[in-house]
This record gives structure tokens, sequence and C-alpha cells, in this order.
């Protein structure tokens, strides 16, 4: 492996890491206390201020003949049936802000308000996998707000889960957007070896079995979900679950667990029925991180072992480094968003440990060439304090640069990390 790009990824991470004084960051929370969620009280009708527009308002011409309207993102999309209107009107669909309890992504103010359809018209929302985090897609519902400020959810929806398009019929239009009917709570979570966390099940409007057209009023809050809808719980991964009905209790293992992010699950006792189709196998999951302060590193299936440190966040690249002694670790990724990043063979996305007289990298040799490891950085959640996610480097290259006869070889590594942000 060349000698020279082992040591110019050392130096890239450590050239850019002078900027920070990590050698004083201690992150100053155990991180596994959480928001106590909404308690179980009275249902009181959500009254809420009207959303503040935000993003590019489309608009179409449709007439007699029927036509589509869809948000510049496409999240929401109008069809109007010939016949409904009996002259052209503008439509216009202006994204804003999301008011709706339990609302997900942006609002749609659809108009002209007051106009009434001779036929219904189809809004369809496009969901995806961050809509359904800590929910099911047959727990979404569609909901509109009213001349009082109040939330009212349709009672018949259509869903296409090929598609991901839920769905409703109306004859006027208003702001609408669509919300979590049932959730758990947390639906993510840190936690730190040992620790705890406690999950809860909550629901809006009670589902009726048979479905039924009766307009449901969306609550200020959620209320706990009634004990007769929860039919088991289970854990992924290490550690222990204790549940009683609607709530349950995670404890984390005192080592970081094989499998991570653990995912706990709350089995739903519940039919719905959504277009005269039965779901009958309801799930909630929450994902849950156990993690200790800094980046912990776990080498062939051996110990885990945590470099302390900070992370600096950039939009250029953000820069995680700690140390444990002598030894140093660092891990590179390019922006400020979340996602999963592949390892290059730049400076872009980047592993490197410094363990003893061995450097660990995220490159290794084949045929006196470097090449790229398998595997990934994966940033799970950036919020304006921490940083946490996982990683693995399969295989892993390492090298001796001090020794003369240059020895190499190849390990592989997983990792995770919950880092407070220097920046």
């Amino acid at each position: 492996m060349n000698r020279l790009f082992i040591y110019f990824l050392s130096l890239a991470l450590t050239a850019v890491s002078c900027k920070h004084d990590t050698d004083k960051i201690r992150p100053d929370g155990p991180g596994n206390t959480q928001p106590e969620p909404p308690p179980s009280i009275p249902l009181e009708e959500a009254v809420t201020p009207v959303g503040t527009p935000e993003g590019n308002i489309i608009t179409a011409t449709i007439g007699p003949a029927g036509g589509t309207v869809a948000s510049e993102d496409q999240r929401i999309r109008v069809v109007i049936p010939a016949g409904a209107l009996s002259s052209p009107q503008t439509i216009s669909v202006q994204p804003l802000t999301n008011t709706c309890p339990s609302g997900t992504g942006q609002a749609f103010r659809l108009t002209p308000h007051g106009l009434t359809f001779a036929k219904p018209a189809t809004i369809a929302f496009h969901y995806d996998e961050n809509d359904l985090q800590g929910t099911a897609q047959e727990a979404l519902r569609i909901a509109y707000q009213a001349d009082n400020g109040s939330w009212k959810s349709p009672g018949r929806r259509s869903l296409d889960t090929t598609a991901r398009l839920l769905s409703v019929q109306t004859t006027h239009f208003s702001d609408w957007t669509f919300f979590k009917n049932i959730t758990m709570e947390p639906v993510s979570a840190v936690v730190e070896p040992g620790g705890t966390i406690d999950l809860k099940v909550y629901q809006h409007v009670e589902e009726p079995e048979t479905g039924g057209d009766d307009e449901l009023t969306v609550p200020k809050v959620p209320a706990l979900i009634k004990a007769k809808y929860i039919k088991k719980w289970a854990v992924s991964s290490e550690g222990t679950l204790a549940h009683e009905q609607v709530r349950a209790s995670y404890y984390a293992p005192s080592k970081i667990p094989a499998k991570n992010p653990v995912t706990v699950t709350v089995f739903l006792n519940l039919k719905v029925t959504i277009d005269g189709l039965v779901y009958n196998d309801l799930r909630l999951v929450s994902s849950i991180l156990v993690a200790p302060e800094g980046i912990s590193v776990q080498i062939d299936g051996g110990e885990w072992k945590t470099y302390t440190g900070g992370i600096g966040v950039d939009p250029g690249t953000s820069i995680m480094l700690g140390n444990n002694g002598d030894e140093k670790c660092g891990l590179a990724f390019p922006g400020t968003k979340p996602g999963t990043f592949r390892w290059t063979l730049g400076t872009e996305v980047v592993f490197n440990l410094h363990k003893g007289y061995i450097i660990y990298q995220h490159v290794y040799a084949e045929d006196k060439k470097p090449v790229v490891s398998g595997g990934s950085l994966k940033v799970i959640s950036i919020d304006a304090n921490w940083v946490t996610g996982t990683f693995d480097v399969n295989p892993s290259g390492w090298i001796q640069p001090n020794n003369p006869y240059n020895p190499i070889g190849r390990a592989s590594i997983k990792g995770v990390f919950r880092l407070r942000r220097v920046n």
C-alpha cells in the first residue's frame, strides 16, 4: 500500500482538526434521558394557528374537462375529475408550515377556498420512510383545517402501499396535511450501555374497525392507546424488555450490542379498514442506539474501545476526532445532514485509527494498490448538540509504517459514535 497515501489521509484529518480543542471536550450528558411523552388526558379539540407559507406556489388552470395539479416536490397531488367544475378556475398549491398535531412534513394550502366541486376531487399524499418512523402506514390519516382552526380527518380514505399514496376525496379546498394517528414514543433514542429507555404507545383518534364515513376531530394531544389494542412487545437484540400493556422499558446491556441500533417492536391487536380492505398486522418500531460518549471501535470481534472526543460539523467536511491515551481515531463525511456515506479513495469519507504502531484505515492493499474498503459510515442524527451513528469497514487495511519490513494486513472494523458538537 502506498505509504504516502496513508500519511496523507492521517494528516488531512489532523489538519482539519486543528480548529478544535478536542482534548477538552467532555460531553456533559449521559444521553439516556428522554422527554416525557404527553400524558393520557381527556381529549381536547386541536385548534391551531394556520400555517405559514414556505416554498413555491404551483398554479394550474383547470376547467370542466378536469385536470391535475401537484406540489413542486410531488408530495401532494390534486385530481379534479371531468364535470367537477362548470368553468375554468385557477387552482393553487402552496406549501405551509405544519400546525396539525403529529403532522408529518409540510401542510398544503389548496385554493381557492370556498370553491365547491360538483364531483369529489381526490387529494393524494406521497409518504416515505421518514413519515413512517414510529408509526405504520395503515395508521396514517389525512386531515384538513376548518375555519375555526380545528383539524378534521375524513372518515374514508384510500391506501396504495405499493405507490405509497394516501388519499381522500373532497368537495372543498382548505389547508391539508397527513398525520401519524398511532405512534410509539420515542421514535428513536440513544442510551448509554446499562441505561434505560421508557416507551409508550399513543393514539389520536380511535379507528372504527369497519371503516365508516364519519369525519373525526383531531385532538390537541394523543392519549395512551387502549390496552386491548396491544398484542405483544419484542426486542431485536441484546438487552431486556419489561412491558405492561401500553408501556415498556428497554434495559440496555452493559456492553455495546452486536446488532446496533436495537429495535423495539410493539405488535398491535387492531384491525383497520381502509377503502374496504382490512389491515390487521400493524407494528410500530422504535430504534435505540446503544452508545457511550465518543467513538467506539471493535476490531475483529474483540473488545470495544472508546475514544473520547467531539465533532466539528461543517458544510464542506464534518470531522470527528477522539483519543484514548496515545491512541487516536478519526472519521470524516461531507456536509451537515444525516445519511449513509460509502468510503472513498480520497478524503471525503474517511476512517483512520492510530493504535500503537498500527494504522487502520478505510483502504486495503491488493496487488500493491489501494482499494476502497466495503462498508459505510451512517450518520443517524445531527442536532444542535449531538451527532450519532454507526460505521463498518470491511475489510479495513492496516499497516505498520515504522517497521522496516512494512507489514500490512486486513481486519474487520465495527463502530458506533455519539459525539458532542464543538460548533
